[in-house]
């Protein structure tokens, strides 16, 4: 009896809520009363929902079927990875009813490509990246539906900077696929889309450029509920019609295709291991153009990702009758224009991994934030678990009791209902100016119809899972909290078990002040070619307009450009930064210059001549930094590189006569110089009139501890003769005395 009265209760709740907001996500500013602060309801602990079965053990109950290059035409490996979180299908008629998906009777046919919006076929090579194909053809066709853009988004940046070699990427390698929830987190958190042209299309690349000019904000991502039956096809209708492609997956055998018919049909229970985008459907499509005859006529038309020459022009046909399509994961990507908001606040870099809750259809959570600089709160991003799920926005300044303050007083209340799982953003009626500096956060109550599980998280998934998939997400203290009624909260990270967990919830913001230009570079001078690497610093800027060379033109609306000078002189860059409020500019005067390489200065100037034991110094000065090499008498003997002042001494040398070389180099073009050094014998004692041969006599070493003590030069040579010299001259006559 409990439960029932439970369920009455729940759902006067929730259509009294859709009555308030029918729309996807419309949000409402009506004045409604605080949550009730003062009340805490029985503490009951918070759970983790169960995770996607086929993530846990892909195939182990009915291994995935083989793929080898043949089955794809050019890949081998995994191209799809099952995600952890757990997407139930439709379980009634009246989810259906709920989600508005019957409606006005729809056509027995329809393709996206009679309509003009589909984009070109692509061709993923030898790795596992259809996830990312899939994704963003889905994206694409949106933008053409809606926005009439034909855009070519970079599946090349999208793939690589998910993946382990990046501290926001998954524990992944490219040749391990994805899925639409990786995608998801890429493009919600602002890494993408970015052009192909910037990020060409490499299937052996693992890294990607970082920091490139986002195009569009991803601000909706439909999750459709997943297919039941052969019949069970209305959501993906409507969705193709009202957004465009849809992202799926099958389970590829490539005996079940007939290449004749462009057709495929798989009848068994294996992981699905493929994601493909689904552009349109019919109903009358002939049964009998399948390998394996199904029960009845229909199929949808798939646009694959393997290249043109495959298939009917790279797309074909999969029967209604198909047991994997559709069953895993439906997905619709949508656009937003770029400069709808500046700033996106967030703890969840890998996004959606699982989701959390009391074991109740209703929770609460919320993030903290710290505002980075004047601006205006405009929006927040969020995720639902469950279809039609009913949510609360609250915004407190200044929080201290978790995400609420002392007085426990909201500046903004708004309410609105999401009708599909996945991202969500709410657009605020009434923004929130906030200041550098001030503490803000955004509160969540999410109530879902049956779901118990109404909050996403990001979290670590390390080894021991089937492979480990997401052991980089981390969290701080005082970032996320959850609650089980609005009043007692929970610091995630204080239980053991969510001490790396965040909420997926964001807020996006814009700013209130001028934009203020300043730059940097890697180099400022040398010879040609010179290729700088330019470096912006503005603050609060949105978009960029260099000038190279003070000609007045634009040259780059890349944030960080590169640009190669190759010609002499002295170049004047600007920098000119816009963003919502106005623009700002920086000119440097002769910032780059362009020079021949010169020697600025050669010691000795002239040939030298030294004794036996002198230490002689040579030394140069370029005005550019060069590779340096010294030679004697054609053997290299020293090496200094990216320096403009080098040197090369030597005092060990024997008498006789040397050429010392130094070669400067820079880019391609060099200076050289050549001193010729003569060194004489210091010693007039060491004679053949001396006992011994070379050995000195006694009378000669007197005479040389005269001159030494008197300070005076060496006969005939006219050197000093310093203490290492006497003490050679006494080690020669000992040398004699003892022979």
């Amino acid at each position: 009896m409990k439960k029932i009265n439970f369920l009455v209760i729940s759902l006067i709740v929730l259509f009294s809520y859709l009555s308030i907001s029918p729309d996807l996500a419309a949000g409402s500013a009506e004045n409604f009363e605080q949550p009730l602060n003062n009340i805490s309801l029985s503490e009951s602990e918070i759970e983790t929902a169960p995770l996607n079965p086929e993530f846990l053990g892909p195939g182990q109950s009915d291994s995935v079927e083989p793929i080898s290059p043949s089955d794809y035409g050019h890949f081998s490996g995994r191209g799809y990875t099952p995600p952890p979180v757990n997407i139930p299908a439709l379980s009634t008629p009246s989810e259906k009813l709920l989600l508005g998906a019957s409606g006005s009777e729809l056509p027995s046919t329809y393709d996206l490509r009679e309509q003009g919006r589909v984009t070109s076929i692509q061709n993923q090579g030898n790795t596992g990246s259809c996830w990312a194909f899939s994704s963003l053809a889905s994206l694409e066709s949106y933008i053409l539906g809606k926005e009439g853009e034909n855009r070519d988004f970079s599946e090349n940046n999208m793939k690589n900077l998910v993946t382990k070699y990046y501290s926001d990427g998954f524990d992944l390698d490219t040749r391990d696929g994805g899925n639409s929830f990786i995608a998801m987190a890429y493009l919600t958190r602002w890494s993408g889309p970015v052009n192909e042209s910037e990020d060409p299309y490499n299937e052996n690349s693992v890294y990607s450029p970082t920091g490139l000019v986002v195009q569009k904000h991803v601000q909706e991502v439909l999750v459709l509920p997943e297919r039941t039956g052969p019949l069970d096809n209305e959501v993906i209708k409507r969705a193709l019609m009202d957004y465009g492609a849809v992202f799926s997956t099958i389970c590829w055998n490539q005996l079940d295709y007939q290449d004749k018919n462009y057709t495929y049909r798989y009848t068994g229970s294996n992981t699905v291991n493929h994601a493909i985008t689904v552009v349109g459907w019919n109903d009358s499509f002939d049964r009998y153009r399948f390998k394996q005859v199904p029960s009845g006529d229909g199929a949808f038309i798939v646009k694959n990702s393997w290249g043109e020459d495959w298939g009917e022009d790279g797309y074909f046909y999969i029967s209604y009758y198909d047991t994997r399509l559709g069953y895993n994961e439906n997905a619709v990507f949508t656009a937003s224009e770029k400069d709808n908001f500046d700033y996106n606040y967030q703890y969840d870099p890998l996004g959606w991994i699982n989701s959390i809750g009391y074991n109740n259809t209703t929770a609460w959570g919320g993030n903290v934030f710290s505002s980075e600089r004047n601006e205006k709160l405009e929006a927040v991003g969020f995720y639902t678990t469950d279809l039609n799920t009913v949510y609360e926005i609250y915004v407190y300044k200044n929080p201290t009791n978790g995400p609420v303050n002392s007085i426990k007083n909201f500046v903004v209340k708004e309410s609105g209902t999401c009708s599909y799982r996945g991202y969500h953003t709410h657009i605020l009626n009434s923004p929130v100016n906030l200041n550098s500096g001030e503490k803000f956060s955004v509160v969540m109550k999410l109530i879902n119809p049956s779901h118990g599980y109404p909050l996403a998280v990001e979290n670590p998934l390390p080894y021991p899972y089937t492979y480990s998939y997401s052991s980089k997400a981390q969290a701080n203290p005082g970032e996320s909290y959850v609650s089980q009624d609005g009043a007692s909260w929970q610091d995630l990270t204080s239980m053991l078990e969510y001490s790396e967990t965040n909420l997926c919830i964001k807020a996006f913001t814009t700013v209130n002040e001028l934009p203020e230009a300043e730059f940097s570079s890697n180099i400022t001078s040398w010879v040609p070619p010179l290729t700088v690497q330019f470096t912006d610093l503005s603050k609060d800027a949105f978009s960029w307009e260099w000038d190279f060379n003070g000609d007045g033109r634009i040259d780059s609306t890349a944030r960080n450009p590169i640009h190669t000078y190759v010609s002499y002189g002295n170049y004047t860059v600007s920098l000119n930064v816009n963003n919502r409020i106005g623009s700002d500019s920086m000119t440097k005067s002769n910032y780059i210059t362009v020079t021949p390489l010169s020697m600025l200065s050669s010691n000795p100037v002239g040939n030298v001549i030294t004794y036996e034991g002198d230490r002689q110094g040579f030394n140069i000065s370029t005005n550019h930094n060069t590779t340096v090499n010294w030679y004697l008498n054609g053997k290299k003997k020293l090496t200094e590189s990216g320096v403009k002042n080098s040197s090369y001494s030597d005092s060990t040398l024997s008498p006789g006569t040397y050429n010392v070389t130094v070669l400067a180099t820079a880019g391609k073009e060099e200076v050289t110089r050549t001193w010729i050094w003569t060194i004489h014998d210091w010693n007039p004692w060491d004679n053949l009139t001396s006992q011994k041969g070379k050995n000195i006599s006694t009378g000669e070493l007197q005479e040389a501890i005269h001159i030494y003590e008197n300070s005076l030069p060496i006969p005939e040579t006219g050197v000093e003769l310093t203490s290492e010299r006497l003490i050679e001259l006494i080690r020669l006559w000992r040398e004699g005395a003892v022979n």
